[in-house]
């Protein structure tokens, strides 16, 4: 087993990828994200991140900095993380 086996490739929806795609987004708040998917990544059931509604694989948590919130959907079957929404302030 490899180190990459622990991993959670997070998967933009295409409603996020056209929020971060969008030019006025500073770098600043796209890095933020970014990083914010590595974690999740890393471990998506996040220090910090909270269940909505009764489901535990659904997930949202603040981005760092007072950026906004992204929401994720854990899919446990394919080991992977479909990030759905992501809201900037």
């Amino acid at each position: 087993m490899s180190a990459d086996d622990d991993l959670w490739p997070v998967v933009p929806s295409e409603v996020v990828a056209d929020t971060l795609a969008d030019p006025s987004v500073s770098a600043e708040v796209f890095s933020t994200v970014v990083a914010l998917t590595v974690a999740i990544c890393e471990d998506p059931w996040l220090a910090g991140s909270d269940q909505v509604g009764a489901d535990p694989d659904w997930r949202e948590i603040l981005i760092p900095k007072g950026f906004g919130i992204a929401e994720y959907r854990i899919d446990r079957k394919n080991q992977q993380v479909v990030l759905t929404r992501v809201v900037l302030f």
